[in-house]
């Protein structure tokens, strides 16, 4: 890995986007979509982070379809066969479901701003692994360089600490 950076280039940003033509479910539902062994084409659509990054609330829910928004972090590896690519495997994954009552009170955000604010709130209380994959997500999608990931992760280490 290079050095000063939080990019991982092997984890991946995905929007989950449900092929069952409902509206709401819960955490529980996608909990199950993405611990099957090979989810398909027809159960669910997994939509790269960066082709949603900066669309608001509003925006997102009409693409895809629901009230809520589950986004995650993984690890994955692709294979390639008869010209078509499949993920084979998505490991490492740190989801984020956005309820709709939490996305009723963001409607006016961009999802990539709810998801910093997200992560933010629990990064103290989330594993080590966690927030090594929200590091990652705050340089890429929201710092845009290692110095002011590096600072915020100094201020999130004491948030809520009193002196």
């Amino acid at each position: 890995m290079k050095e000063n950076t939080f990019d991982v280039p092997a984890y991946k940003f995905f929007v989950l986007k449900t092929n069952d033509n409902r509206r709401t479910h819960n955490i529980d539902y996608y909990n199950s979509l993405i611990s099957m062994s090979t989810p398909t084409p027809s159960d669910i659509t997994l939509i790269p982070f960066e082709n949603v990054d900066g669309l608001e609330i509003a925006e997102i829910r009409d693409l895809i379809g629901t009230n809520e928004v589950f986004v995650f972090g993984s690890l994955y590896y692709e294979r390639w066969s008869n010209g078509n690519k499949y993920i084979d495997n998505i490991a490492n994954i740190k989801p984020i479901y956005l309820s709709k009552e939490y996305l009723d009170n963001r409607k006016d955000k961009t999802i990539d701003k709810v998801c910093e604010e997200y992560m933010e709130d629990n990064y103290r209380a989330s594993s080590d692994s966690t927030r090594r994959m929200y590091r990652c997500f705050f340089e890429r999608y929201q710092d845009k360089n290692y110095e002011k990931t590096l600072d915020r992760v100094r201020k999130l280490a004491f948030r809520g600490i009193r002196k």
